[in-house]
C-alpha cells in the first residue's frame, strides 16, 4: 500500500516510487542490509540499485518481512524468511530487496501483495491467487497444512471462475475479493474472522452465504490479527471476528461469528467509508470527507487520542492533529498506526520503534515526520490536483489556454469563467493530466487504488477520472453535475459575450459605413 506497518517497523512508497523504511530491523524486514533497527526514514535502495530501475507501486508489510510490487508486475520481498514467506525457495532471511519475476506466476504480472503473520499472497493480472510460506490452519488455501517455500497458486475451482481482485492477509487467515464483489475466505476461524458462522478452520478458500454484507457488492476488504472487515459501494463497513478490544467497532467486546453491519452512516459522522486497515487488535476507518475514525486496543497509543483507553465505536481523531489536511491512507500494525494526507504528509503513532521520530518514545497522538526526512518527497503514488487548480496551473504554463491573471492583457475582457469556457473535452484531458498515478494494472482496481490513497475509482460503474475528481473535489456543490452544470452555464455565458461584442463590432461597421 502507500504505507505499510508491520511488528514495530513501517515501510513507505513516494511518489516516485521510491521505498523507505524505519523501525524494527532484526530480520532484514527493512531492506537495508543489516539487521540493526533504524530510527529514521532510510531508503531502501538507490535509482537502478533495486527494483530493476522500476518505480515501486505498493507495499506490504507482515510480522517481520516486506514486500513489494512494481509497475511492471515485478515482485519483491525480503526480511525474515521462515517457513518460505518470502517464496524464494527456502527458509532463509534476507536483508534486500529480492526479485520474484512474472516468470514465477505462469507469465502474468504481480498486481498486488499482502502480508501477513507468516505468509504472504500475490494477486496477478489475470486475476489468479498464489501463496506461500507458514501453512498450519490451511491459510495458504491448498487443501492441506504444509508450509510452501514458493509462491504456489491456489485452485481456481475453489473461487468457481471468478477474477480476483484483491487480497489480504490476517495473523492466521486470507481473504480475496472478486470482481463482481463475492468475498472468499480460509485458514484459522476460531474467533469467527472467516465469517462463515461457525469457528471452523478452512483449508480451501471458502465463498461467504450470499448477503453477508447485505445488498451491495464489496469493494475492498482488509485483515488484521484475528478480525476481518469489509466495504461496500454504498461506504458501508461489515465486520467479524475477535472483538475482545473492540476493534470491530460494534459497541462491545464480542466476538462476531458472521459478518455484521457498524451501525449506519451516523457512526462516521455520516460520511461513507472509503478505505480501512486493521492491525493486530485495533482498526482504522477513512471516511470519503478525509477523515480518520479509530476503534480497538489503545494500550500502546495506537488509536492515536493521547491516551491507552480501548475504543469500542470508531472515534475520530480531529484534524488539527493532521495539520488539517484530509487523509486518503492509512496502515495498522500490531501497535502502531500511520496515515497519509492528500498532500502526502505522512504520520505516525502508538509504540515505537517503528514511528520514525528519532528516538524510542511512544506516540499517543499523529505525530508528523518531517519532509526532509523524506528527501521532500510525498507519500503514496496516488496524487490529484483538484479540477480548478490543475486548469489553473495548466493556464499558468500554457499561454495558448488564456489567462487567470486579471493583470493580463485582454483580462478584462475575459472575466467571466476563462478557463471555463474551454472544449470539454480538453478540459477533461488537462485534469487528468495533472496528477500522479500508478503505473500497471494495480491503479485500475478499485479496492487497491483506494488503499493506495488515490479515492473512490467505481470502474465498475463506468466512472473516469475526471468525473471521479469531481465528485471528490467538488467544492461543496451536492454533486459533480453542479460542477458539470456550472462550466455549460460559464460556457453559455461566454458564447453571448462574444456574440454580443461581434454584434457591436457590426454595429460599429455600419455606422462607419
Amino acid at each position: 500500500m502507500a504505507v505499510a506497518c508491520g511488528e514495530s517497523f513501517t515501510t513507505v512508497v513516494a511518489e516516485q516510487g521510491d521505498v523507505w523504511a524505519f523501525g524494527r530491523g532484526d530480520h532484514g524486514q527493512l531492506g537495508l542490509g543489516t539487521d540493526e533497527d533504524q530510527l529514521l526514514p532510510a531508503l531502501v535502495g538507490k535509482g537502478g540499485d533495486v527494483y530493476d530501475g522500476e518505480a515501486v507501486v505498493l507495499i506490504a508489510a507482515g510480522f517481520a518481512h516486506t514486500a513489494c510490487v512494481t509497475a511492471k508486475g515485478t515482485l519483491w520481498s525480503w526480511g525474515d524468511g521462515g517457513d518460505g514467506r518470502l517464496g524464494h525457495g527456502d527458509r532463509e532471511p534476507r536483508q534486500r530487496p529480492v526479485r520474484l519475476g512474472k516468470e514465477r506466476f505462469g507469465g502474468s504480472p504481480a498486481v498486488m501483495v499482502a502480508c501477513g503473520g507468516a505468509h504472504t499472497l500475490v494477486l496477478t493480472a489475470a486475476g489468479f491467487v498464489w501463496s506461500c510460506g507458514y501453512g498450519r490452519y490451511g491459510r495458504l488455501g491448498h487443501g492441506d497444512e504444509a508450509d510452501k517455500l514458493v509462491l504456489t497458486c491456489v485452485g481456481a475451482v475453489e473461487f468457481r471462475g471468478a477474477h480476483i481482485v484483491m487480497v489480504a492477509a490476517g495473523g492466521h487467515h486470507s481473504v480475496t475479493l472478486g470482481i463482481d464483489g463475492r468475498v472468499w475466505t480460509w485458514g484459522f476461524g476460531d474467533s469467527g474472522q472467516l465469517g462463515h458462522n461457525n469457528r471452523e478452520n478452512r483449508l480451501v478458500p471458502t465463498l461467504l452465504a450470499s448477503g453477508a454484507s447485505g445488498r451491495a457488492a464489496v469493494v475492498l476488504v482488509a485483515a488484521g490479527g484475528e478480525h476481518t472487515v469489509a466495504v461496500t459501494i454504498k461506504g458501508e463497513l461489515w465486520v467479524c471476528g475477535h472483538g475482545g478490544f473492540g476493534q470491530l467497532g460494534l459497541g462491545d467486546r464480542v466476538n462476531r461469528l458472521a459478518p455484521t453491519l457498524v451501525g449506519a452512516e451516523a457512526v462516521f459522522g455520516g460520511s461513507e467509508v472509503l478505505t480501512i486497515a486493521c492491525g493486530g487488535a485495533h482498526s482504522l476507518a477513512v471516511t470519503k470527507d478525509g477523515t480518520l475514525w479509530t476503534f480497538g486496543e489503545g494500550e500502546y497509543g495506537e488509536l492515536g487520542h493521547n491516551d491507552r483507553k480501548d475504543r469500542l465505536v470508531p472515534t475520530r481523531i480531529d484534524t488539527q492533529h493532521f495539520g488539517n489536511g484530509n487523509i486518503v491512507s492509512a496502515a495498522a500494525g500490531r501497535r502502531h498506526s500511520a496515515a497519509v494526507t492528500n498532500q502526502g504528509a505522512l504520520y505516525t503513532w502508538g509504540k515505537a520503534p517503528g514511528l520514525g521520530h528519532a528516538n524510542k518514545q511512544p506516540k499517543l497522538l499523529p505525530t508528523h515526520i518531517a519532509p526532509h526526512l523524506l528527501q521532500g518527497a510525498r507519500v503514496g503514488r496516488c496524487h490529484r490536483l483538484l479540477p480548478l487548480h490543475a486548469l489553473a496551473f495548466s493556464m499558468g504554463t500554457h499561454a495558448r489556454l488564456g489567462s487567470a491573471d486579471e493583470t493580463a492583457p485582454g483580462a478584462a475582457d475575459a472575466t467571466v469563467c476563462t478557463y471555463l469556457m474551454m472544449p470539454g473535452e480538453l478540459v477533461r484531458q488537462l485534469v487528468e493530466a495533472c496528477g500522479s498515478w500508478p503505473e500497471g494494472r494495480a491503479g485500475e482496481l478499485e479496492g487497491v487504488v483506494r488503499l493506495l490513497g488515490g479515492g473512490r475509482l467505481l470502474l465498475n460503474l463506468k466512472t473516469d477520472a475526471f468525473t471521479d475528481a469531481l465528485t471528490e473535489c467538488r467544492g461543496g456543490m451536492k454533486r459533480w453535475f453542479g460542477m458539470l452544470l456550472t462550466i455549460l452555464v460559464c460556457i453559455a455565458l461566454g458564447l453571448f459575450q462574444s456574440w454580443a461584442m461581434g454584434g457591436q463590432e457590426q454595429q460599429h461597421e455600419q455606422e462607419e459605413m
